[in-house]
């Protein structure tokens, strides 16, 4: 390999730039098992065959620096020898079309795939026929054509043109000097503009912690980006231990910071606009997130002291300015890590410092040293490494081509590394991990729509007894176990997701979501994706939030040991759309039988799965670990009620302490609404005489 790490020499023949694509591009490297010497000899000759008139082409001695080790490594001459297998490439590619694939970028900025030219439907893919494709060529073109050549005896020739094109820059008009940006690929521009693309395989944890231990910087920072919308299902509890990060503080007065070379970590809730309309009634919800993350982490965070989380809106700017400065101050590398669709890429455009250069050191000695490693590492980006997970950096841009934010899952194809700061330190966006595959079971029109965007209008739904509540047409069903004689108890639902949602008989949605019924209410599922339904398990309704929810008895002078019900809640999450608020009011000293014991009778369709379906017993539901809450002390004669959740195979579906986010808001309008300053209404009391 160490052929495949040296560099060309600029003043060769254009025939040594053929050798240079051949291996940039040609070569695809998708296993280890392959040899690259072997293959980029057979280009070589087959080039040489087609071009028999051009000069013969040799490596020189070069000196190369390698990341990984101090020393210097020197390759020797190598004169390649024709293999009796060698394949000659058809006479339909010219040398112009070859000449002018060098031109194109090394990997695209808004996926950061490396650049190819034979899968159009990947990502990477550039056609010349664009417009912004053919302004970049041409532009690199005439730079390539006007930079003066570089030679090792002839020093003084250099700095002469250097500065005639210095003075012919200067002289130059404005337009002229306005350097295109690189444009996105096929893909990316089909993402900004059509709306359409396909997404790529997601890596696993372990491919994550690889790129991570590749990082060129001996400082590295990771930001685990988590969805507000359906926290802590977008968590990963073991990252910890999956990518080998520094020890967290603990909660004990005297633990002390422990110096460590491995990677630190800090926690990003995203979007939490969604939560609140203010950010200081987000912040207050602070000791709320960090008892229900600390549950979610497992026994392993039972004694964190958890004071790395950041409540963060890219949207609205909620202390991305803190956490900019930060990575400034930090340098280094700075890793985004999360699921796919939490956003970091919309949250890596707000936190990159653009425009830092010019707080970067301006010493003399610091630039020079500074520009000899960006000469070097352009060098070492025209091979390629095979062993290497990370791609090249980007060239240094005070405002960078920024990832592109799409709905589509899994857009980032590959780390984007943008650096910042004269090389002080970078940001690198990472591929999404992982998160469900709920949008299988949606139609292709309504998946770009399963993504919460902004807050919705929630409205208030009575759930009676012997009625259920649908999300999608069919995609969650949501059925109270209440007792049919008792007419006063009822489920009070708030849905939180972009989802319509409507109230119906248990036997009409049971048959709705089996698609064994049509209903004029649109309805998201895909074909045959109703023999998927099965039970979730059944969820109870822990959270007592009889305080929040009887705030004006208690302002009048009621004590709350004395109210004769109690109010109990929980938060029924869905992967990735949001989350369902149930609430329901209950007697605290019922006179006859309990009404959490008597279920509702159900049609046998609705409990009936197919034999495929990965049903789960309703005694023992399978939860993920962040879902096991543990309930409070139940009193005397006094249980929870209890619900009941239909999803595509019994998964995508968890649930949390209650947030009261309903509540929330509707104190929020209260406040704001300015209604306290009206003058108040007229009494009627004398009307009638008057």
């Amino acid at each position: 390999m160490s052929m495949c790490r040296t560099s060309l020499s600029m003043h060769l023949a254009r025939s040594e730039r053929v050798c240079s694509i051949a291996i940039r591009n040609l070569l695809s490297f998708t296993s280890r098992d392959i040899e690259p010497r072997k293959i980029l000899i057979q280009r070589l000759d087959a080039h040489r065959k087609r071009c028999p008139s051009q000069p013969r082409v040799r490596f020189f001695t070069t000196t190369v620096r390698r990341r990984h080790e101090s020393q210097l490594v020197v390759s020797s001459t190598v004169e390649p020898v024709l293999p009796p297998t060698a394949q000659p490439i058809p006479q339909k590619d010219s040398p112009a079309i070859w000449t002018q694939r060098q031109y194109l970028p090394i990997s695209c900025p808004g996926c950061g795939a490396l650049t190819q030219e034979s899968e159009t439907d990947s990502p990477g893919f550039y056609s010349r026929s664009r417009r912004a494709v053919r302004r970049y060529l041409k532009q690199k073109k005439s730079q390539s054509s006007i930079e003066p050549e570089d030679s090792i005896d002839n020093v003084e020739e250099d700095e002469a043109e250097s500065s005639n094109a210095a003075v012919s820059e200067a002289q130059a008009p404005e337009a002229a000097q306005q350097v295109e940006k690189v444009p996105y690929c096929d893909r990316c521009h089909d993402l900004i503009y059509n709306s359409r693309g396909r997404s790529i395989v997601h890596p696993s944890l372990q491919d994550i912690a690889d790129s991570i231990a590749e990082s060129p910087f001996r400082r590295n920072h990771v930001y685990h980006v988590v969805d507000a919308a359906d926290f802590p299902m977008s968590l990963v509890p073991d990252i910890f231990s999956k990518i080998s990060l520094a020890k967290p503080r603990s909660q004990n007065r005297r633990s002390q910071h422990d110096f460590s070379t491995k990677p630190t970590l800090s926690f990003i809730i995203t979007r939490s606009d969604l939560l609140g309309s203010t950010k200081e009634m987000v912040d207050s919800m602070m000791t709320y997130f960090q008892s229900v993350l600390r549950q979610a982490l497992g026994r392993s965070g039972k004694d964190l002291r958890l004071g790395n989380i950041h409540l963060v809106s890219a949207k609205r700017g909620w202390w991305t300015k803190e956490i900019k400065e930060d990575i400034w101050k930090r340098g280094g590398g700075n890793w985004m890590v999360g699921k796919v669709n939490v956003g970091k890429s919309n949250l890596f455009e707000v936190l990159f410092p653009k425009g830092s250069g010019d707080r970067a050191p301006v010493y003399a000695e610091v630039r020079e040293k500074q520009e000899i490693e960006d000469k070097e590492r352009a060098l070492d980006q025209q091979f390629l490494s095979e062993n290497s997970l990370l791609p090249p950096a980007q060239a240094e841009d005070p405002f960078p081509v920024l990832p592109v934010v799409s709905s589509l899952p899994g857009t980032t194809a590959s780390p984007i590394r943008l650096p910042f700061g004269g090389h002080r330190g970078e940001l690198i966006d990472l591929p999404g991990l992982e998160r469900g595959n709920l949008e299988d079971y949606v139609k292709q029109e309504h998946k770009l729509d399963l993504i919460m965007t902004h807050r919705h209008n929630v409205e208030q739904h009575v759930i009676k007894p012997g009625q259920s509540l649908v999300l999608g047409g069919g995609l969650v069903r949501i059925t109270p176990e209440l007792n049919p004689e008792d007419r006063n108890t009822v489920v009070l639902a708030y849905p939180f997701l972009p989802l319509k949602a409507h109230v119906t008989s248990t036997e009409k949605a049971a048959a709705q979501q089996l698609q064994q019924r049509q209903s004029g209410i649109e309805s998201v599922l895909a074909e045959d994706a109703g023999a998927h339904m099965a039970s979730a398990g059944v969820l109870d309704l822990s959270s007592d939030v009889t305080k929040m929810r009887s705030g004006p008895l208690l302002r009048s002078g009621v004590s709350l040991s004395k109210l004769p019900y109690r109010v109990y809640a929980t938060d029924v999450l869905v992967e990735g759309m949001g989350w369902v608020e149930l609430v329901c009011q209950t007697r605290r000293f019922p006179a006859a039988q309990p009404a959490s014991t008597i279920v509702a009778p159900v049609d046998e369709v609705s409990i009936t799965a197919p034999p495929n379906a990965d049903s789960l017993p309703i005694s023992e539901p399978e939860f993920a670990p962040f879902s096991k809450v543990p309930p409070p002390e139940r009193r005397e004669n006094e249980q929870f009620p209890r619900v009941e959740v239909f999803s595509p195979n019994g998964k995508h579906i968890s649930s949390r302490p209650s947030l009261s986010a309903w509540v929330r808001w509707t104190e929020g309008r209260k406040k704001g609404s300015g209604s306290v300053s009206k003058r108040p209404r007229k009494p009627s009391r004398g009307a009638k005489s008057r």
